[in-house]
């Protein structure tokens, strides 16, 4: 196909640093998309790499968090789908969103684990990206390393982060829970003392409030755990590689 893009869209893809600063120099749009009103200048930088084209756009207050028109892909989406750590690193210091959803509900973290790049992954992972973010079809980045990549390093790297959120859930519930027994250890004692119940009830009423509190450590961890992050519809089907996949279609 045919694409009418700006100068400043063709120096950032091929990685020209000196000439977009030129250009930007010369007042142009640094949020400008092509004429299919796809990409903005700092998403082909980030499709494509250049990590100090990315670095200078920002300098020029391009837009960390564009979304191209059919709202598919941040520049975060986009380095993170093609493997681009340095690119990656640029945009979360620049306070890049790095729970962003596209119109499938994918966050960054689904694009580089359903491609296997590990390294993006801990990065992502270390900026508090969403381990049980789930897409549109209810999939987590760890369905897409296992499904699509099959890299059992970003799996490993997801499951560790699963668990170390359960294990905070998990303590959370149980402080919750403590507090729940002792508490019906102490209603007990009140009951028994003011002759509402004998004290051969005493154990069974402890025995009922330490169930109660065992099934809110379970259940609110499983909840903490499980719970779905913010997604927004759109599209039929999960998307891996999904900027090689998709047309750019004219507006």
């Amino acid at each position: 196909f045919f694409c009418e893009c700006t100068l400043l869209t063709i120096a950032a893809e091929n990685g020209h640093a000196s000439v977009v600063e030129v250009l930007l120099k010369a007042e142009a749009n640094v949020n400008a998309v092509d004429s299919n009103k796809w990409f903005t200048p700092l998403h082909v930088a980030a499709e494509n790499g250049h990590a100090s084209v990315v670095e200078v756009l920002l300098k020029a207050e391009a837009n960390v968090n564009a979304v191209d028109s059919n709202k598919w892909f941040t520049p975060l989406h986009v380095a993170a789908e093609n493997g681009h750590a340095s690119v990656v690193e640029v945009l979360l210091k620049a306070e890049a969103n790095v729970n962003a959803v596209g119109i499938e509900g994918c966050t960054p973290l689904h694009f580089a684990a359903g491609n296997g790049h590990v390294d993006i992954v801990n990065l992502l992972l270390e900026k508090g990206a969403n381990v049980n973010a789930v897409d549109r079809y209810g999939k987590t980045p760890l369905d897409y390393a296992e499904g699509y990549a099959k890299n059992q390093d970003v799996v490993k790297a997801l499951l560790d982060a699963r668990g170390g959120s359960f294990v905070k859930a998990r303590n959370k519930a149980m402080i919750a829970g403590g507090v729940n027994t002792l508490l019906g250890t102490a209603i007990a004692v009140a009951l028994f003392t003011t002759g509402t119940i004998t004290a051969q009830l005493i154990p069974i009423v402890i025995a009922v409030v330490a169930v109660t509190a065992a099934a809110l450590v379970v259940g609110c961890a499983t909840y903490e755990l499980l719970k779905p992050s913010t997604k927004v519809d759109g599209a039929e089907k999960p998307i891996v590689n999904s900027i090689n996949e998709q047309q750019r279609v004219t507006s």
